[in-house]
């Protein structure tokens, strides 16, 4: 295949992949900018996940979320490739404010409508935390300036689950309370195609089976 055929297929794409099990995911705890730790099993999903992603894509660079369970993820990633791993806050979770370290079933007993708001309002947020809206905002600035820096680069985006399912539900569907509908599993691999708007690939977890 010649160098500009595969300029045109890389071109406009970008690699999701959401970080690994923490214990957050294991306790239904809300976790939104708090830097929650990666489990036993998380650490084991970003080992499989590194010595398997070539089988992914070869990423020519690779962005994270600072949070160290996105961060340790995309790390893995990196090592085969010898590549660095560049920090970007934008790609953070979204913030819950007061309910971080709230439980998902104690949150719902307190507040019957709050998980409904959280989903169905695009300007709510909780308590001190950020509204879907805000999330877009910054995850789109991020996306569309790390594809402008990296043209024809294959861009591998290490984010987290709300995150990236709001900016897939805002390319794909112009409406991020559709967030919910792109649910991914812990490592799983997406593709999207900026151009097109085109799910390419989504919450691809082969490494996971790959042993």
């Amino acid at each position: 295949m010649s160098l500009a055929a595969i300029k045109y297929m890389t071109q406009g794409k970008i690699h999701f992949v959401r970080h690994a099990q923490t214990y957050a995911n294991i306790d239904k705890v809300w976790h939104g900018h708090t830097d929650t730790e990666l489990t036993p099993e998380g650490y084991e999903q970003t080992r499989k996940l590194g010595a398997y992603f070539s089988n992914y894509l070869r990423p020519d660079v690779i962005y994270t979320s600072p949070l160290q369970r996105a961060r340790i993820t995309a790390e893995a990633i990196a090592k085969p490739f010898d590549l660095s791993v560049i920090h970007d806050p934008r790609l953070m979770e979204l913030d819950l404010g007061d309910w971080e370290g709230v439980t998902f079933q104690s949150l719902s007993k307190e507040d019957t409508n709050a998980m409904a708001e959280l989903v169905n309002n695009p300007d709510y947020c909780s308590p001190n935390g950020e509204s879907q809206n805000v999330v877009k905002l910054r995850m789109l600035a991020a996306i569309s300036e790390i594809s402008a820096k990296h043209p024809n680069e294959n861009i591998v985006i290490v984010s987290h689950g709300v995150a990236i399912s709001i900016a897939l539900a805002h390319y794909l569907d112009d409406d991020t309370t559709q967030w919910p509908k792109y649910s991914k599993s812990n490592t799983a691999f997406s593709e999207l195609c900026l151009s097109s708007k085109q799910l390419l690939r989504f919450n691809q977890s082969d490494h996971l089976i790959a042993d």
